[in-house]
């Protein structure tokens, strides 16, 4: 599909990034409205009287957060496209905007030209996400690169196995691979492999960056 005459909204809590986001669209590609609001409630009213072709949206916003919102608007707009582009790349959040509905999530900070590749790309019904969070959705295989929202949230929820979730709760709770082995009534080397495979399916290179990991997405309490 080609893009153009796109009616988009913008809904972030930021003044500065919205004007600047904005003026950017603007000069890129061929808009003929652009209009933002600065919560997730204001842009569900918009979408209630507008048919908007792309809405943009932050996670976190007052009122009415970003993820909750995409959720209402797919429900009576199915054919919009919702972008998601915020500061927050853990996995938890991403897969929850896929989730709610998202076709793209885009990192701020990124290169303005993220925006440009998305919109082709959830125009061919293929999901968009920068390059520093598809490693959450990708194996290792060239033949695995997920293009559709549902591929990668189901990968996402197969990614990690209940046995791995509890090694890795038992690891945040400062336990050794020997201590481990005895609680799980499994042997110390099984253990290492079962670490060795968590570390390599989430692309972290020691057991801090899994601790911090695991916090971030809530896998521990």
């Amino acid at each position: 599909m080609e893009l153009s005459n796109l009616k988009i909204l913008i809904a972030d809590d930021h003044t500065l990034f919205a004007e600047g986001l904005t003026y950017l669209l603007k000069e890129e590609l061929p808009i003929e409205s652009i209009e933002a609001v600065y919560n997730g409630k204001s842009a569900i009213g918009k979408v209630l009287n507008t048919d908007y072709d792309i809405i943009i949206m932050d996670v976190n916003m007052p009122f009415l957060n970003g993820i909750e919102a995409c959720t209402e608007i797919k429900r009576f707009r199915t054919k919009t496209k919702v972008v998601f582009v915020s500061m927050k790349a853990d996995m938890l959040t991403v897969a929850q905007a896929l989730k709610a509905g998202a076709d793209a999530y885009i990192l701020k900070g990124n290169d303005h030209n993220d925006f440009k590749t998305a919109f082709k790309q959830i125009y061919n019904n293929e999901i968009f996400l920068s390059e520093q969070i598809k490693h959450y959705f990708q194996s290792d295989s060239p033949n695995q690169i997920r293009k559709s929202s549902i591929d990668c949230i189901d990968y996402s929820n197969k990614l990690i196995s209940v046995r791995e979730k509890e090694i890795i709760k038992l690891v945040c709770d400062g336990l050794t691979s020997d201590k481990i082995a005895e609680v799980l009534s499994i042997s110390a080397r099984t253990v290492d492999t079962h670490r060795n495979n968590i570390l390599n399916k989430l692309k972290l290179n020691n057991i801090a960056a899994l601790v911090r990991f695991a916090l971030e997405n809530k896998l521990v309490d």
